[in-house]
């Protein structure tokens, strides 16, 4: 008899590795568990994609309208494309990381149209934030959740980053931002 634990059930390769799809199907199942755990909620809606962003659950429960999600969602791809263009800078939540030097330097169109973008979108939050001189302020809450995908649910919290969404939805709505990639 060997020592050791004992194996984790499924299907194995010769060589005794667990198959992919065993994997995949283990890895699916543990996540389910946390979002059932975590956010108290059955199987069925643990199991659906809004689930698993911070604006789709704040969409779910009603805590903000889809055009503030939609313009959540837009405002965080264009800032990935943007951030991605510009020299691998990597996201924080520091406004003044690319508000100072909004370069783009690869491909020909796409890093010029995200970069338009993302200074129309962090115009309208600087708009927000000078309105409520807080902290933490609307922008700062924005990317939080839209970007780095964290959770706030203070109320003030909920406040500001509706502010800061509508902000972006009125941006999205006039047409200042054309196109979506």
């Amino acid at each position: 008899m060997k020592a050791g634990r004992k194996r984790k059930p499924g299907r194995r390769y010769a060589s005794g590795d667990r198959m992919k799809a065993v994997r995949q199907e283990e890895v699916r199942r543990v996540a389910l568990e946390a979002r059932m755990r975590v956010f108290g909620v059955g199987l069925e809606l643990a199991g659906r994609d809004v689930m698993g962003s911070p604006l789709g659950r704040l969409l779910h429960w009603n805590i903000i309208t889809p055009a503030q999600a939609d313009a959540g969602y837009d405002f965080a791809l264009t800032m990935r494309d943007y951030l991605a263009a510009s020299e691998g800078q990597r996201p924080s939540q520091g406004k003044a990381s690319f508000l100072v030097s909004m370069r783009g330097t690869a491909g020909p169109e796409g890093p010029v149209r995200s970069q338009e973008r993302a200074r129309i979108y962090m115009e309208a939050l600087r708009e927000v934030d000078s309105l409520d001189p807080t902290s933490p302020s609307a922008t700062s809450i924005v990317w939080d959740v839209c970007i780095s995908e964290n959770d706030r649910m203070r109320d003030k919290e909920l406040g500001l980053l509706r502010s800061g969404l509508n902000a972006l939805s009125r941006v999205l709505h006039r047409g200042l931002v054309t196109g979506r990639k």
